[in-house]
């Protein structure tokens, strides 16, 4: 259950995230979100000096309403998350443009929000970077990931109801940094828009199926029985059935 709500938020922020010492504040200054400390000093996304508990931002807030624009979460590199900001990939209606898409649907389970401008998407998953990556141009918008040394801005409006704890998606991150820093702009391990799983992707597809399924306690047997499902009707080739149990033992979904 997540704590309780800051002003101008909608809910408030994951246990995850709130239990830990890595929050400030943050104003508009010509257009750019400058972080405070709760003395009203600057704080620093470089120095854990700076930050301060989720209760005392929150009360920070609460007193001066006015005076801040809002909390910020600081990625740092002795915690295990990773964050993915996807910048203005909502149209004005709030509905997901097509280059976004797929990044959204992998990333659902974990926490994520709108942001302040109302058009873009803040991702938190758990797994590490080869290194913080500044904004790639995307169809119309962009994509930045970090894991250290910056700050999201936290608004508390889950997007679509997204679940309130931060998941581990360790592989997808790596995937995705190294898909950007090559090149490639899209998310190459969706399934299709017919839900059909192309053959070459749908071993990684039914992996990614099973980790996720067993990170929210599903029983093993329930999870052989999905993925047996999603083989036989949804995999352009379906593998050997005895395959799904090795991919299953691969998750430790057997423990």
């Amino acid at each position: 259950m997540s704590l309780a709500t800051m002003p101008g938020m909608t809910s408030g922020a994951p246990d995850d995230l709130a239990e830990r010492d890595q929050w400030l504040l943050w104003r508009y200054e010509r257009d750019t979100k400058i972080p405070y400390q709760v003395n009203g000093r600057r704080a620093s996304s470089t120095d854990p000096r700076t930050w301060n508990s989720y209760a005392a931002v929150q009360a920070a807030l609460w007193a001066h309403p006015d005076r801040y624009d809002g909390a910020g979460f600081v990625f740092w590199e002795e915690d295990p998350f990773a964050g993915i900001d996807a910048d203005d990939c909502l149209d004005d209606a709030g509905n997901v443009k097509p280059w976004a898409q797929g990044i959204l649907m992998r990333f659902s389970d974990s926490y994520c929000e709108i942001s302040p401008s109302g058009h873009g998407v803040k991702i938190w998953a758990r797994g590490s970077l080869p290194s913080n990556l500044g904004k790639v141009l995307v169809g119309d918008g962009g994509l930045e990931m970090y894991s250290h040394s910056r700050f999201f801005t936290v608004t508390g409006r889950a997007f679509r109801g997204a679940p309130p704890h931060v998941e581990d998606h360790a592989t997808d991150l790596l995937l995705l940094h190294e898909g950007l820093t090559a090149g490639r702009r899209g998310w190459a391990h969706q399934p299709q828009h017919d839900g059909r799983i192309p053959h070459g992707q749908q071993h990684f597809t039914l992996v990614s199926l099973a980790g996720t399924l067993r990170r929210r306690r599903v029983c093993p047997e329930a999870i052989l029985a999905c993925l047996l499902e999603v083989n036989q009707r949804q995999c352009e080739k379906p593998g050997p059935p005895e395959n799904i149990g090795r991919i299953i033992r691969s998750t430790r979904g057997w423990e």
